[in-house]
């Protein structure tokens, strides 16, 4: 909404070293936050309201989005979530960043519902960011059993199911105008928008028939193709498919209330619950083995999913690797 007098933002005066787009020169002081957006809002939900099977999602940006992001979701009469920015730019998935932000969303009354994403069109790709031992496979598993357990909307970008790293784009194949400007200062948003792999063998790898496709397809990829994955209950295709399917059947990670459990730095701990049961949900995302165990208040623990199974049969160990973690049912309080 711009602003009504017109006036001009003030200069940011950050280095031009650091400007990437001149977006960056400006304090967005006068055509960003307008005070009238919130009623704005409650007009567009009025006449979306009148559609069924609608959803709402604020993307609101800078750098202290979390109040706006309140403020367009307040009292279910404005937009019905809010995109959550912080994961899409952090080079390290710690669990302080997690506690941090999930702290941030404490369910009161009137209070909008946190959509949270890892990846998307504009951020490389989580599971290149934050794979620590090489082990992508794990990673990407790992990623999606966090996500899924997160409270509020999980926004699973193209590819995550299938644990696709960053594509690698040659200078001279790049299409992002701002990646072009400033290289080699930024690597741009190409790699995260190349071809999605369906078939291994096709040309294009089933994304197009066309010759040429507006970003190359990166040849590793073909690896990561969905039926070369489909058939395989092992793959990372077929554990995302279980854990969607798992998580369908247990409310309380779907709108179940969350309480974070105490712990040490790296581990992050905490308990979904709603009035029909609850699921006890534990990650390790340092770089180093560490022992944990759950609360005795808690009773007995049946594990449902770790970052290698779904729904089998697993012993709750209280030893976690590092990059493991588990949902747990609470069986018995």
């Amino acid at each position: 909404m711009h602003d009504p007098d017109l006036r001009d933002n003030p200069p940011s005066g950050l280095p031009m070293e650091l400007v990437t787009r001149p977006f960056d020169m400006q304090v967005k002081q006068y055509n960003q936050s307008h005070p009238d957006i919130t009623g704005f809002l409650e007009r567009i939900r009025a006449a979306i309201d009148e559609f069924p099977g609608r959803f709402t999602v604020a993307e609101v940006g800078g750098p202290e989005p979390l109040a706006e992001m309140k403020a367009f979701t307040e009292g279910g009469k404005r937009l019905d979530s809010a995109y959550n920015f912080d994961f899409l730019y952090a080079p390290r998935l710690t669990a302080p960043l997690v506690r941090a932000s999930l702290s941030q969303w404490s369910g009161e009354p009137g209070e909008g519902w946190p959509s949270w994403a890892f990846s998307n069109h504009d951020a490389p790709r989580a599971v290149t960011r934050w794979t620590l031992d090489g082990d992508m496979a794990r990673a990407a598993r790992l990623n999606l059993l966090l996500l899924l357990s997160l409270r509020g909307n999980p926004i699973i970008y193209q590819g995550e199911e299938l644990g696709l790293p960053q594509g690698e784009v040659a200078f001279e194949d790049l299409q992002d105008p701002e990646a072009i400007a400033n290289w080699p200062h930024t690597l741009g948003r190409d790699g995260a928008r190349t071809p999605m792999p369906w078939a291994a063998n096709a040309p294009q790898a089933g994304f197009s028939n066309a010759n040429r496709t507006w970003l190359k397809l990166d040849p590793v990829h073909t690896g990561f193709a969905v039926d070369s994955q489909a058939s395989d209950p092992a793959s990372t295709l077929g554990y995302a498919r279980q854990l969607l399917r798992l998580r369908q059947t247990q409310p309380a990670l779907v709108h179940g209330d969350i309480a974070l459990i105490d712990s040490q730095e790296d581990i992050l701990a905490f308990l979904r619950r709603d009035e029909g049961g609850a699921v006890l949900c534990v990650f390790n995302l340092g770089e180093a083995p560490a022992r944990w165990s759950p609360p005795a208040e808690l009773g007995a623990l049946s594990v449902i999913a770790t970052q290698n199974t779904v729904d089998t049969a697993a012993a709750l160990s209280h030893d976690l690797a590092p990059g493991t973690g588990y949902w747990a049912v609470v069986t018995d309080s």
